[in-house]
């Protein structure tokens, strides 16, 4: 199992972050350059709600993925978390991998900032080309620091943006 968390601190309230996080196509994409595209793939796109679906392409580490998730647990303000598979490839392996991976956002009003939180999670398949991957991941680095990073680079993307239209 990989796991990495990560937090920040924003200067705003959760009904203003969250506004922002309802931007899965605009941006949940331009929120890491990593991502290579962020699709939700029913309509209307928003409001953030159980079951909503999305696809993102995106790099972690040396590791190019698809996702395909749906939203749950979503309370308005508060929290949502996402379950999916991810398809990846890890070059120069000349398979792809399937793994089920997810996250917990959570919000939480601390004085008169907001702590905005992102714990995401992945399990790797038992399967051969599951245990080549693993293999393949601790040899090419540190994935649950490659996770963390990529995490922590949304959420601060999340807080200069908000923070900066906030003129703050």
């Amino acid at each position: 199992m990989i796991e990495a968390s990560a937090a920040v601190r924003i200067n705003a309230s959760p009904a203003t972050i969250w506004s922002y996080l309802e931007g899965f196509e605009t941006h949940w994409e331009e929120s890491n350059p990593d991502h290579d595209g962020t699709w939700v793939v029913m309509d209307p796109k928003k409001p953030l709600r159980d079951g909503l679906r999305f696809y993102q392409r995106e790099f972690v580490g040396p590791a190019k993925g698809m996702i395909k998730a749906d939203l749950r647990d979503v309370v308005s303000e508060e929290r949502f978390s996402w379950v999916g598979t991810c398809t990846y490839t890890l070059p120069p392996l000349p398979f792809a991998f399937i793994v089920e991976e997810g996250g917990t956002m959570k919000l939480e009003q601390i004085d008169e900032k907001t702590r905005l939180s992102h714990r995401v999670w992945a399990r790797i398949p038992p399967t051969v080309p599951g245990k080549v991957a693993e293999k393949g991941l601790a040899l090419f680095g540190d994935i649950e620091r490659e996770a963390y990073e990529h995490t922590l680079v949304e959420l601060e993307y999340f807080k200069n943006v908000i923070e900066s239209e906030a003129g703050v």
